[in-house]
């Protein structure tokens, strides 16, 4: 969609975020290394049974939501190591089981659905399942499987009753989950066949336990020589939150994860990284990774999404689409094919109505046959979201419509 014109002013756009992740992280505190570091928060020991440094800087810790994040006890200058992880500690895509047959690249990747498996998920789940099924595991990945969240099933959306996808009152959503229901049965179908020549005994619901970690926890390895990137698992690295002003961020240095501060942080401070392009808009945070990314503020890259006259158009808060403008120049009889559009002030007010008419509706809170109250309040943040957006576009526009009579 063509933007019409940038019509908010900078105050409009935040410069900061407080990111608040919507559900508590449960875990299964199996071992004693687990339960010591669920007393104490302490993560040296583990950092030594990885080979990862420095080894006294990190803990885990809850916030005040009872969040729990990686934290460090030391004070940071900017461009300092904050983790360290060799990949020989990680689990790579590039080196499956032996028991899983050689997956393309482009396997999962020719379907028709809008939410494409890519052959790197299916490899990762592989080495995930090889690793969680393991007779005799190290200390090290024991303690790590143990502190993974046991509660994915309840947060992400692709696992939720059609009720609660199909009445949230946004569409995109429901496109994604329903085409991600769909683009997963290939991978699924791939491990059950794969893992009969193995003796793991897995189930349907061990690979899709195991997807939904490798879709929330896992990262795209990259470095700046050329060398070919892989996708990976990386232990404590995996425990950092996401944020959009982040003070951290990684890249793969030679053999080693590198997670380095991107500005000075004081000691006893979250460390945050950000996410990416999957946590906006905000569906796709929910969808991806099962919270909502509430902030204080509204970027440009937001977007909610409205129903005009049976459509459903996507705004941002620094634009309007063309579409949208043009489809209200029709109904006014201000739209003439062989010319451009011109954006008058009744085209304007017509908008803007509609904006204001969308933002009222997501007060109401949602109504569904069955209560979830995660559900509720994940689908009740995303409807926060959506309304500060399309709140955002409305006062940019009756801004850009007063500057016009004026």
């Amino acid at each position: 969609m063509a933007p019409l014109a940038r019509l908010l002013a900078a105050s409009f756009v935040g410069i900061d975020s407080s990111t608040l992740l919507s559900q508590k992280s449960v875990l299964a505190m199996s071992s004693p290394r687990t339960q010591e570091i669920g007393k104490n928060g302490n993560l040296s020991e583990l950092c030594s049974l990885f080979g990862a440094e420095p080894i006294n800087l990190l803990a885990l810790k809850q916030d005040l939501n009872g969040i729990r994040g990686v934290y460090v006890q030391d004070a940071l200058s900017e461009g300092d190591v904050i983790l360290r992880m060799p990949l020989s500690s990680c689990l790579r895509d590039d080196k499956p089981p032996s028991w899983l047959r050689t997956v393309d690249e482009d396997d999962n990747e020719k379907n028709e659905y809008a939410v494409a498996v890519e052959g790197w998920v299916t490899r990762l789940t592989a080495c995930l399942l090889e690793a969680q099924r393991q007779d005799k595991k190290s200390e090290g990945v024991q303690t790590w499987l143990d502190l993974l969240p046991t509660n994915l099933r309840e947060i992400l959306p692709i696992h939720w009753e059609a009720d609660f996808s199909e009445g949230s009152g946004c569409s995109p959503l429901q496109v994604a989950v329903d085409s991600g229901y769909f683009a997963r049965a290939g991978p699924i179908g791939d491990l059950l066949s794969c893992s009969k020549n193995s003796k793991l005994g897995l189930t349907r619901q061990n690979i899709e336990d195991a997807l939904d970690l490798v879709q929330t926890r896992s990262c795209r390895a990259e470095s700046s020589d050329g060398t070919p990137y892989m996708r990976v698992m990386v232990p404590i690295f995996d425990m950092i939150n996401h944020k959009r002003n982040n003070n951290a961020e990684f890249s793969r240095e030679g053999e080693d994860i590198v997670v380095r501060s991107t500005r000075d942080i004081t000691a006893d401070s979250e460390v945050f990284i950000n996410y990416g392009q999957a946590t906006s808009p905000a569906w796709k945070c929910l969808f991806s990774y099962g919270f909502v990314p509430l902030s204080k503020n509204i970027y440009e890259d937001d977007a909610a999404e409205i129903e005009v006259d049976g459509m459903g158009i996507e705004v941002g808060p620094t634009e309007i689409p063309f579409e949208l403008v043009q489809h209200e120049a029709m109904k006014l009889g201000q739209y003439d094919p062989e010319s451009e559009v011109e954006f008058s002030t009744e085209i304007g007010e017509n908008i803007l109505r509609q904006l204001d008419q969308a933002a009222k509706e997501l007060e109401t809170p949602l109504q569904f046959k069955e209560k979830d109250i995660t559900i509720e309040r994940s689908l009740a943040e995303l409807r926060e979201c959506n309304r500060r957006t399309i709140l955002a576009c409305a006062g940019g526009l009756r801004e850009y419509i007063e500057g016009m009579s004026s």
